[in-house]
């Protein structure tokens, strides 16, 4: 063997140990991956109840006010040992039940999502943190060693929402004849599956989301792994690990009916593929409304779009409670 030819085999050699600790990597990670999922697989309803459990503890972590509202932090304990972060935010005067929204943001908004609104009128409004228990900043190999946090946060999410409906709904200060479920890019992924598991909720919104996550993650892969068949491979696997499969919105919107639904997309959202988002409009079931905002994907820094989605959602529902006759969204003629 000479020189070139020896270089070339330990360049194969390298290549060989990549995919192999990749592949070693991969099965770490899928196997205890897969033995969390199975539970869910099919309906996950009885689960999502069952880690729900019921209100063990109520820890009041911080509390304070601005020129127009009052806050309070609030981690929520339940008997199933699920845990989850609360930020309620009420009008400064007056102890009446009003409206509810109970929102639920992006991975980067969490439980202050509540606190970017603007201008809420007599509504309350609450947000949660993803239950998300891993380093706040992931990259490369660090999804692989933190991904039972990611998932377990993905499976958590659903019995959070409930976990914080339950609290709000037995508070004075809540209307529960008026309970609205608002889900923000990420955020929308999951209050389909609560909006449907909870009658409660008066109405649901999703805000800039879509359907089929498996095509979702296809798509985000296309810088990462270029050639087709192994991006097809991988995004089959984050959807079965993530159970894509069971938990995607397309599944669950229509058993909303028939309390009403909104959708609103972005014209120039490249988050998504195009068809996911036509499939998540396809499943919808009466009553909804669709709605088209212009502009990108919501993120923090863009502000031009976080005022829009605020008068296109936020004050809508407040111009509603001010209308004669339209105290319930049910009542809405559109």
């Amino acid at each position: 063997m000479n020189f070139r030819q020896r270089g070339l085999w330990h360049r194969d050699r390298a290549r060989g140990g990549k995919w192999l600790l990749i592949a070693l990597l991969v099965v770490v990670v899928a196997v205890p991956s897969a033995w969390l999922i199975w539970p869910v697989r099919g309906d996950p309803s009885e689960r999502f109840i069952e880690r729900r459990g019921e209100i063990e503890q109520v820890e009041v972590t911080r509390q304070w006010q601005t020129a127009d509202s009052r806050y309070q932090h609030l981690t929520l304990s339940s008997t199933s040992g699920l845990q989850v972060e609360l930020t309620v935010r009420r009008p400064l005067e007056g102890e009446a039940s009003r409206p509810l929204i109970l929102l639920l943001g992006g991975a980067g908004t969490g439980r202050e999502a509540a606190e970017l609104v603007q201008d809420p009128g007599e509504m309350i409004v609450a947000s949660i943190a993803y239950p998300y228990q891993g380093p706040e900043e992931l990259e490369g190999w660090g999804v692989l060693w933190h991904f039972d946090a990611i998932q377990r946060a993905i499976l958590d999410t659903t019995p959070a929402l409930l976990l914080a409906q339950e609290y709000l709904a037995h508070q004075e200060y809540v209307d529960t004849a008026q309970m609205e479920l608002i889900g923000v890019s990420l955020g929308a992924f999951f209050v389909a599956t609560a909006g449907a598991m909870e009658e409660r909720f008066s109405r649901v919104w999703l805000v800039q989301g879509a359907a089929d996550p498996r095509a979702i993650y296809e798509y985000r892969l296309r810088e990462q792994i270029a050639f087709e068949p192994a991006r097809v491979l991988a995004a089959r696997l984050l959807g079965f690990l993530t159970a894509a499969e069971d938990l995607k919105p397309e599944r669950w919107v229509g058993k909303i009916s028939p309390r009403p639904v909104v959708v609103l997309n972005s014209r120039g959202d490249s988050a998504y593929p195009p068809a996911s988002v036509v499939a998540l409009h396809a499943s919808l079931q009466k009553p909804y409304d669709l709605e088209w905002l212009s502009g990108k994907h919501v993120t923090p820094g863009r502000a031009e779009v976080l005022k829009q989605l605020n008068e296109r959602v936020i004050q809508r529902i407040v111009a509603e409670q001010t209308r004669p006759g339209m105290s319930n969204p049910l009542d809405n003629p559109n």
